[in-house]
This record gives structure tokens, sequence and C-alpha cells, in this order.
């Protein structure tokens, strides 16, 4: 984590590009780190890969909308998160949604 995200509640982490955006209840920021190697950290953490570039804390769930046969999870601070069909079924299936 940054400096200035330490001790934050983690919300989400996006992937962009070779970055991660690490989206937290302070506010979110960029850092250099593979998706791969940031779930290998968040292993253990109540969450889970929700498209191929995002992993969501379960507990910053708000609210679940669909829209052109998709899911999108809200979370807290207004962030939203796209739910890719491959990643549905287990999320449907752990109560996600």
């Amino acid at each position: 984590m940054p400096p200035r995200l330490r001790g934050a509640t983690l919300i989400a982490v996006q992937a962009e590009d070779h970055y991660l955006r690490i989206h937290t209840d302070r506010g979110s920021d960029l850092i250099l780190m593979r998706l791969s190697d940031a779930l290998a950290e968040l292993e253990g953490l109540e969450g889970a890969r929700t498209h191929r570039s995002w992993w969501v804390a379960r507990g910053a769930v708000r609210d679940v909308s669909r829209g052109d046969g998709r899911a999108m999870l809200t979370l807290d601070g207004g962030v939203t998160a796209p739910v890719s069909r491959r990643y549905a079924p287990a999320l449907r299936q752990a109560g996600w949604y």
C-alpha cells in the first residue's frame, strides 16, 4: 500500500495496464504491481475476483445491478466493479447476489 493509504480499509483492486488501482475508504492510488502478485497477498481476506481485472472485498459491496445481461457491483465510496460471466456463477453460489 502507498504510505498515505496504509491502515485504510481495502475496497477493491483494479488492474490498469501494468499498474493496480487500489480503492480504499481513504481514496485510491496507483501502484506498480501485477494483479497475480496482489491476489497472492490478498489470500485470506474475505473477497473475490469479479472480473479478470478486478478483486473486490465482500464487505464493501452495497448494491448489485444488472444491465445488458451483466452484473455490476456498487461498492463503498461509489466505486462500481463489473462481474464477468466467468466469475458470476461462483459469486452467486457464495451468496454475493
